[in-house]
């Protein structure tokens, strides 16, 4: 029994030993690289023409399926990724028949470690993927090792065969005229998106990343049932605040039953928050949602013909646009996080202003930001989500979480919007961002 308990100590300090070396030599004070793409027009009408590509890519049932890309998506992307995730600096140079990829990662930790600097070079391959060494901050690490030791990972601690799986989909590698091409080989337990048993919807059970399904359940059954009881005809029921309302008076409730029978959990209100909150952009959202957080609605089809109905007849502000941006921007902030929910905004917008869209609208943005700052406010700290549950729980107005939107521009065209703003880090967008961001501190929520 001593042998056993040193052997463990001893594991134990040599396991410390080991992450405190690595993170000695890994982690640093300064960024090696700083991202110098931006968000514009161009970046976003690109990263859509990209990711249309690749999706119609893996529907197509011949495979192995090929796919590209040009050094200026790839830039395109890497700007979205830097806008989403500022802590985040990446990208990708192709040149000398490599692919260059450099990383910087802000964390927090004190200054001298601060920073996470990786990078590498992605090679032409006939089989498979090849990556040269890779440097972690003053480390130097085997490419292909790094590639072993993730798919040992995945397949031992997430899931049986599923790193396995994801190296062995690439089948080849190349690189010419400022593209990288590849060819993938998707397994078919990989790509039956619309089977229970897929491995994806496995690995998301399993996870359960995106909160309690069960507790999200018991919302999205409970706003159904009390849906059932109302005459779609009432005009409290066509303004999104009522069901905010209904939504944080049952997280209320629920969070008072727990501490009335002096439960352990120091976080019921944040967790009873994001589980009403997200059954409610399951039930208004996209249906796509359901995908990622599991199965949830067991609606019967009186009740999905009500659900769609209100989809497209409930308001924010009298617009049913605003209450879409609001409520998708909510559910992105309970997927992730504020930045990668407002860069989603931005990038509908982008889109919006091409020819043949609405126009760039800041009072989208302004919806975006609302949905985001409630979301997370509901759900980040036991004091800000008890707050909103005093607050949203009572008679509330639109006008108590959603600013007006008058003199906010719209419409804007691609254009237009190059010429009087530019790009996401002009002064003059910046400027509409705060004006925006002003009307939101003017709410008492948002305090």
């Amino acid at each position: 029994m001593k042998l056993a308990f040193k052997i463990l100590i001893l594991f134990i300090i040599t396991s410390v030993v080991f992450v405190s070396v690595v993170s000695f030599f890994a982690l640093q004070s300064q960024p090696q690289f700083k991202n110098n793409n931006t968000v514009n027009v161009q970046a976003a009408t690109q990263s859509k023409a990209v990711a249309k590509r690749f999706i119609a890519s893996l529907k197509n049932k011949k495979q192995p399926v090929l796919l590209s890309l040009s050094q200026t998506e790839i830039n395109g992307l890497s700007a979205l990724l830097n806008r989403a995730f500022p802590q985040i600096s990446s990208d990708v140079i192709i040149q000398d028949a490599a692919a260059k990829i450099k990383m910087s990662i802000e964390l927090p930790f004190p200054k001298a470690f601060k920073y996470l600097n990786i990078s590498g070079d992605l090679h032409p391959s006939d089989k498979g993927i090849n990556i040269g060494d890779v440097n972690v901050g003053g480390l130097t690490l085997s490419g292909n090792q790094l590639v072993s030791f993730s798919r040992w990972f995945l397949d031992w601690f997430i899931q049986d065969k599923l790193g396995t799986n994801l190296v062995s989909m690439v089948l080849w590698v190349k690189l010419n005229d400022q593209h990288i091409r590849t060819s993938l080989f998707i397994p078919q337990e990989m790509n039956e998106l619309n089977k229970g048993s897929s491995a994806l919807f496995a690995l998301r059970d399993n996870l359960a990343l995106f909160g309690d399904v069960p507790k999200i359940k018991f919302y999205h059954h409970a706003l159904a049932e009390h849906l059932d009881q109302l005459e779609n005809s009432a005009s409290n029921n066509r303004k999104l605040a009522y069901y905010i309302h209904f939504m944080f008076t049952l997280a209320h409730q629920q969070t008072s039953i727990a501490n009335t029978s002096q439960s352990q959990n120091k976080k019921r209100a944040v967790q009873e928050n994001y589980s009403a909150l997200m059954a409610l952009a399951l039930y208004f959202g996209s249906d796509a949602f359901e995908l990622l957080v599991g199965d949830v609605s067991n609606l019967t089809e009186a009740q999905i013909r009500k659900r769609n109905f209100l989809r497209n007849k409930v308001t924010l502000r009298n617009r049913i646009d605003l209450q879409k941006h609001f409520i998708y921007s909510v559910a992105l902030q309970l997927f992730g996080n504020s930045s990668a929910s407002d860069a989603i905004g931005e990038i509908k917008e982008f889109l919006d202003s091409n020819p043949g869209g609405s126009g760039f609208s800041f009072a989208d943005l302004m919806a975006d930001r609302a949905g985001t700052r409630l979301a997370k406010l509901a759900t980040t700290s036991e004091t800000s989500a008890l707050r909103l549950q005093k607050i949203l729980s009572k008679n509330i107005e639109e006008s108590d979480f959603m600013p007006e939107i008058y003199g906010i521009p719209e419409g804007i065209s691609a254009d237009t919007f190059n010429l009087d703003y530019r790009d996401v880090d002009s002064q003059e967008y910046k400027k509409m961002i705060s004006i925006l961001d002003e009307r939101l501190a003017e709410l008492t929520l948002y305090d």
